[in-house]
């Protein structure tokens, strides 16, 4: 890496956040090198990567999502030709309906012109058909979706580092330099520096009290050897096809959690629905937890440092990152390069 250059950004973070900035701030023609530490516990790094425009109980749509869904699949699909990576699947998912009250909301649902694009009124289970435990009933949802998030991760880091913007760090806010003109860590020199930093974002000595409200996420990698499951699967857990017989299972939020590593409460929990739903032999594969950057008012952070110019922090993408967030860090990359103030409003 040229100690020498100065970059125009300093990103500290390759999460999903930090590696969507960086792709519209490079797409812009700025320079920018990315501190990352490869932290395995990274909530990028163990979520599903599942774009649902519809959410809860009574089946509303969620949040923007009609300007959120084009951009993503835009911006994925950019990215996607760029990386020659696969970064996204179409998929639907079926979700369990389990009473007459519940069947009776969603046939109702349908009918509504606000979300019936993206609800079926007969679901096709047919795919689990003695595989998974039969239920009441079911939904099934439409124009869903799966980011294929250790794909773009994994890419882009290998992009970074053949272009010379990346250092592997764990990154010591104390050995942070504020000059005059631009920031100096280490060797790197960046006019301006934007932390995107995840959940550890809350222990940022430079930004304090910006609302985080972390909740943690425990997950299975579980084979289940000739499945052929082609859609996402929502009864108290999700189920949701990785590659080849291996799936994602997880489901449910732990609040102020004390750490970011797998517990056996959870785990045992997991395994207790995984055995009332699956009808087939499964192999439990891996056991992976990570907390979310979700913030206490449900909405992305697009933080401009009140004293030091040039300091930012873009953040709380939370559970709907892989939907939100290429609207989002489109619109604050522009902030950051034309600093026009109405771009920080959501």
């Amino acid at each position: 890496m040229d100690k020498n250059k100065l970059y125009d950004f300093i990103i500290v973070g390759q999460g999903i956040a930090g590696t969507l900035l960086a792709h519209f701030l490079l797409e812009s023609g700025r320079s920018v090198c990315i501190i990352d530490n490869n932290h395995k516990g990274a909530a990028s790094k163990v979520a599903a990567g599942i774009v649902n425009p519809i959410t809860g109980k009574n089946f509303v749509r969620s949040w923007r999502v009609n300007e959120f869904l084009p951009v993503a699949k835009k911006v994925y699909g950019e990215i996607a030709q760029k990386l020659n990576i696969t970064t996204y699947t179409e998929v639907n998912i079926i979700r369990t309906l389990e009473n007459t009250e519940a069947e009776n909301n969603w046939l109702a649902r349908t009918a509504d012109e606000s979300v019936s694009e993206y609800m079926l009124a007969n679901a096709d289970v047919s795919s689990f058909e003695g595989k998974v435990a039969p239920a009441f009933g079911y939904g099934e949802l439409t124009g869903t979706f799966q980011v294929h998030l250790s794909n773009i991760l994994d890419a882009y880091k290998l992009e970074f580092i053949k272009n010379d913007q990346f250092l592997e760090d764990a990154f010591d806010h104390s050995g942070l330099i504020v000059r005059d003109d631009y920031f100096e860590y280490k060797h790197i020199q960046g006019k301006q520096i934007v932390f995107c930093e995840g959940y550890q974002g809350q222990s940022n000595p430079f930004f304090t009290k910006m609302g985080f409200g972390p909740s943690k996420g425990e997950v299975l990698h579980v084979k289940i050897p000739n499945a052929d499951f082609t859609k996402m699967y929502k009864d108290k857990i999700f189920i949701v096809h990785l590659y080849d017989d291996v799936y994602w299972v997880g489901s449910g939020y732990e609040w102020n959690a004390p750490d970011d590593l797998p517990s056996d409460a959870v785990r045992t929990k997991l395994i207790t629905e995984l055995n009332r739903l699956l009808m087939i032999p499964y192999e439990i594969l891996d056991h992976k937890a990570a907390i979310r950057p979700t913030m206490h008012n449900r909405r992305p952070l697009l933080a401009v440092h009140e004293t030091i110019p040039g300091m930012y922090m873009f953040n709380g993408l939370g559970t709907k990152g892989s939907s939100i967030g290429p609207f989002v860090a489109k619109q604050f990359a522009k902030y950051l390069v034309t600093k026009d103030v109405e771009l920080l409003e959501l």
